[in-house]
């Protein structure tokens, strides 16, 4: 199965933050609890996560991508292994790719 999500256009153009309601109505954690977390919990080996961070009107914060990508992880909602096999990251700017995958590492699971 392969699951597409567009930032900008599934979700907001201005993600921005941690929590809600602290940062705002579109932080990484509505991100994760509305747009990720069904995908995520339906993966299985071979399926493949394409998420498209074009089309962000501003910088995208290391609070929104370690709350969104490494909190799934925290959440228990996807293994870490197949997490960063699964996943593709389109974006014009390289870095952000580095960046999440290295919050998906990092990230441990909640006891």
């Amino acid at each position: 199965m392969k699951y597409n999500i567009d930032l900008a256009e599934d979700f907001s153009p201005f993600p921005f933050g941690r929590y809600t309601p602290l940062d705002g109505e579109y932080t990484g954690e509505v991100f994760r609890e509305k747009i990720l977390k069904d995908k995520l919990v339906k993966m299985v080996s071979g399926d493949k996560l394409v998420v498209n961070l074009n089309g962000i009107d501003i910088g995208i914060g290391s609070s929104f991508l370690t709350e969104s990508f490494g909190g799934a992880v925290k959440k228990g909602y996807i293994d870490k292994k197949l997490f960063l096999e699964s996943l593709t990251i389109i974006c014009d700017d390289g870095l952000y790719d580095t960046e999440i995958r290295d919050y998906i590492k990092e990230a441990q699971v909640e006891s």
